[in-house]
């Protein structure tokens, strides 16, 4: 009976100290009033980006239109790009380190509300070193940090438009 009030305390003292310190769970992001109804506009509809940036909007209590209107915001998503550059080779010229880019550009439009996002880029860049002795391990390592860096750019985009949320 004793240990378990002392957890009970225990417990309510962390609580307390991580309440305390700020920590908030991240949740939904909030964007601009203007984009309370957008329409995504991607060269690539079906894009593993495409759908989870319009899953991340949804989160964000965003409704997705189907079509493109003057009354609605207009998020274009364009130069999606995925690149690698050898940084180092071994002793027999074998590459040895790369580094991935994962590159976007996009804007938002909404002509009604008077509302512009200008153009805006956003790269992330991860290095990957190579093993010669494992090329399958190496191919599942590279599309994940594509994966991740992929999340990673949604999370920019969320935030670049919430700085504009009044």
């Amino acid at each position: 009976m004793k240990q378990c009030m002392q957890r009970s305390v225990i417990n309510l003292l962390l609580l307390l100290l991580l309440a305390g310190c700020g920590f908030k769970l991240r949740g939904a992001y909030h964007l601009p009033d203007a984009m309370q109804i957008t329409y995504v506009d991607s060269a690539q509809k079906n894009s593993t980006l495409t759908r989870a940036l319009i899953r991340s909007l949804k989160a964000s209590n965003v409704k997705i239109a189907m079509l493109a209107a003057d009354d609605i915001a207009v998020l274009k998503l364009s130069a999606e790009t995925k690149s690698k550059r050898i940084m180092s080779v071994d002793a027999n010229g074998r590459a040895r380190e790369y580094t991935l880019t994962y590159a976007i550009s996009f804007q938002v439009r909404a002509q009604d509300a008077g509302f512009e996002i200008e153009n805006q880029d956003i790269r992330i860049d991860r290095d990957f070193v190579f093993d010669t002795e494992d090329v399958l391990g190496n191919s599942r390592e590279e599309s994940q940090l594509y994966e991740e860096m992929q999340q990673d750019v949604i999370r920019l985009i969320l935030l670049r438009l919430q700085s504009k949320a009044k």
